[in-house]
């Protein structure tokens, strides 16, 4: 019967050795300060946006970076916000860090299969949007 068990163990590729496979594949999660990190970046560029799409340019504009908002005067940016807004899936909204203090925030566009990444900035303890060129709803460093 041990032969038998064995045998079928064996065919099937699992060993016998304690019950458990050879060969094992372990995956680590990232770790929580590093999830947190990235899940307050995808925070500040969702509210961000959604600051934008409410009309509530100076919300927006307070979650800019410092270098952002002096190439942005607060009347130029409204300006601008006014004129149109890009529509993102906010909840398809993934960040990962990149760096020191960076992390790229992917989304995609509503109704649209494209997509875009806008880029986040930790400053004084908090995440910033990066609006260097572009639009201020479709920002690019």
């Amino acid at each position: 019967m041990l032969a038998a068990i064995g045998v079928v163990c064996v065919a099937a590729g699992l060993g016998c050795s304690r019950g458990r496979p050879r060969h094992r594949v372990t995956r680590h999660a990232p770790p929580r300060a590093a999830q947190s990190e990235a899940d307050a970046a995808r925070a500040a560029v969702v509210d961000y946006l959604s600051a934008l799409q409410a009309g509530d340019y100076r919300a927006a504009y307070a979650l800019l970076s410092a270098e952002s908002r002096k190439l942005h005067p607060t009347a130029q940016f409204e300006r601008q916000a006014r004129q149109g807004v890009t529509t993102y899936d906010l909840s398809s909204a993934q960040a990962r860090l990149t760096g020191a203090g960076r992390a790229e925030v992917l989304l995609h566009l509503e109704n649209d299969p494209a997509s875009t990444a806008i880029i986040a900035l930790r400053e004084s303890g908090k995440w910033r949007i990066v609006y260097l060129r572009g639009r201020p709803g479709f920002p690019y460093p």
